[in-house]
């Protein structure tokens, strides 16, 4: 078990690094990159709701958003259930979305190539690890937001 302790620990670091070159080569921050990609994942999103979903300060997912906007990769537009609520859509801007699929192609089909190997009972497996492995990882984000000091 300390073996895969450690290479989980491993997978982590080079996760990180990985998408920080991702963010390097879009002339991102890093929490920028990440952001895209929650709001690809995810949907439109209020500055709020990005603000506790990364762990930012208000006043720093406006500076996010400001970035992201003179990028051309996302913008701001009314709730159309709630004029009230501005919402942060990524842009249809194909290009840039393009451009960072493409930076992924490579990934995406190691990691396909690599699955493709496994008989669908180990697929089970690592799947079932992998769900809790995040559930886990969200647990322990969320007690360390809510415990943290005032700084």
């Amino acid at each position: 078990m300390e073996s895969i302790m450690n290479d989980s620990k491993n997978l982590s670091t080079v996760s990180i690094l990985f998408h920080q070159t991702i963010a390097d080569r879009l002339g991102l921050h890093i929490t920028d990159h990440k952001c895209v990609d929650f709001l690809f994942t995810q949907g439109p999103q209020t500055a709020g709701e990005i603000s506790k979903t990364m762990g930012l300060s208000t006043g720093a997912v406006t500076s996010l958003i400001d970035r992201l906007e003179k990028k051309g990769l996302v913008e701001r537009k009314n709730d159309p259930n709630d004029r009230r609520k501005v919402r942060i859509f990524l842009t249809q801007d194909l290009a840039a979305m393009q451009k960072i699929g493409s930076l992924f192609e490579s990934l995406a089909k190691s990691v396909w190539e690599q699955l493709s190997g496994y008989t669908a009972e180990e697929l089970k497996v690592i799947l079932d690890f992998t769900r809790k492995s995040i559930r886990i990882m969200e647990e322990e984000r969320e007690k360390l937001l809510r415990n943290r000091p005032d700084v």
